[in-house]
């Protein structure tokens, strides 16, 4: 694979910068976020993606190369959802060796500066003959489901491969498949060059340019904010979902509202916007922890404070033989109790006499509460450099 590039007005985030051209320039005010471990999955999944379709190409036997197999994020089950992508492609190949002899390229690097100050991108996989290409993508994910429908990030690799290959191939119409095997999803759209060009020219070009100058209006959504790092500072999001709730309220009709008390409808209505109220709601507290508690920042009305643990046991197999010996006989097969249960069977006292040793309360994570509360305030420890 291509040695990993990130442009500012990348194609994978297009969704963001197309509608919100302004959050592209906002959001460089934050700092990104460490690589998660599904983004790091996900690119072992494409190296063994391009390594098992190159080995079919070449018609090889497709053996998983040892660096990927040692690889800690890899999993046996990665080898079918890999499959299941590959067999996508070399279905579309096949069929297209009926009429001609396609051209067939894997992690195609693409310029898109003509479009996108700077940009460029990488293609998955660009299939080209009888007047037809289609570019695959890999979508190793499974919390967010994602269509090859008016795709924004596929458009614009599709783009680049006009530019790249156009001059080489007659090509009239072009075809977009994502493919998301572990939501067991495949998806296809296809659009002709022309419409596809003139949506580069008109619609991608002019809002580029504003992205990379910060120009614009902001234009808050559920789509273009769920994964832009500024969010929970910026203005226009958090006014976004509040007007949200109460629009959703109005939109209902006069007769569908009780006077005194919520109706069917108005309950209806909150399960809706449920889901979207919760994840506003814990992306702005995990962000408020993050700042007090790593960048030392006050909220008024708020203080860190260590938060509630459990007790948990440690060596379960020598408090069993201990309970034992002292006659609370236990199934040595099975876990034991949850320490309250083993509290109310022994008693508290003899319980501590016996495995108090075993025994232990972990530390409690650090949690923003209201000052109101009786808990002493955490003590955040810095690095202090001589």
């Amino acid at each position: 694979m291509p040695p990993e590039r990130h442009a500012l007005a990348g194609a994978s985030k297009a969704h963001q910068w197309l509608e919100c051209p302004p959050s592209l320039r906002f959001e460089e005010n934050f700092p990104e976020p460490p690589e998660s471990e599904a983004a790091r999955e996900g690119k072992v999944a494409h190296a063994l993606a391009e390594h098992h379709m190159t080995k079919i190409l070449q018609g090889k036997k497709v053996l998983t190369p040892k660096a990927i197999r040692e690889d800690p994020l890899y999993r046996p089950a990665m080898e079918e959802y890999v499959a299941t992508y590959c067999d996508v492609i070399s279905e579309t190949l096949t069929a297209m060796q009926q009429t001609g002899d396609p051209a067939i390229y894997l992690e195609q690097e693409l310029n898109l500066s003509r479009w996108i100050p700077e940009g460029f991108g990488t293609a998955d996989c660009v299939v080209i003959g009888d007047g037809m290409m289609h570019v695959f993508d890999l979508k190793y994910g499974k919390g967010v489901p994602v269509t090859a429908e008016e795709n924004p990030q596929l458009k614009l690799y599709a783009l680049g491969c006009l530019e790249e290959f156009g001059c080489l191939y007659d090509i009239t119409d072009v075809t977009l498949h994502i493919v998301q095997p572990r939501l067991d999803s495949i998806t296809e759209w296809t659009v002709s060059r022309e419409v596809l060009e003139k949506w580069g020219e008109y619609i991608v070009k002019p809002t580029a340019e504003k992205a990379f100058k910060g120009e614009g209006e902001f234009n808050p959504g559920e789509s273009q904010c769920r994964w832009c790092r500024g969010k929970n500072r910026c203005r226009a999001y958090n006014q976004y979902l509040l007007d949200v709730c109460q629009i959703r309220f109005d939109d209902l009709d006069e007769h569908e509202r009780e006077p005194n008390e919520l109706s069917d409808a108005e309950i209806a209505k909150m399960l809706e916007m449920g889901d979207e109220i919760k994840r506003w709601v814990k992306n702005i507290s995990d962000y408020a922890l993050d700042q007090a508690l790593n960048c030392g920042k006050h909220f008024p009305g708020y203080k860190l404070v260590e938060g509630r643990s459990n007790r948990k046991i440690v060596n379960e197999k020598d408090c069993i033989d201990l309970l034992d010996r002292k006659g609370y006989t236990t199934d040595k097969t099975c876990s034991l109790k949850g320490i309250t249960d083993l509290e109310e069977l022994v008693g508290k006292k003899e319980l501590q006499e016996i495995i108090g040793d075993y025994i232990v309360k972990p530390q409690g994570k650090p949690v923003l509460v209201p000052e109101a509360d009786k808990r002493p305030e955490y003590t955040v420890f810095t690095e202090v450099k001589e």
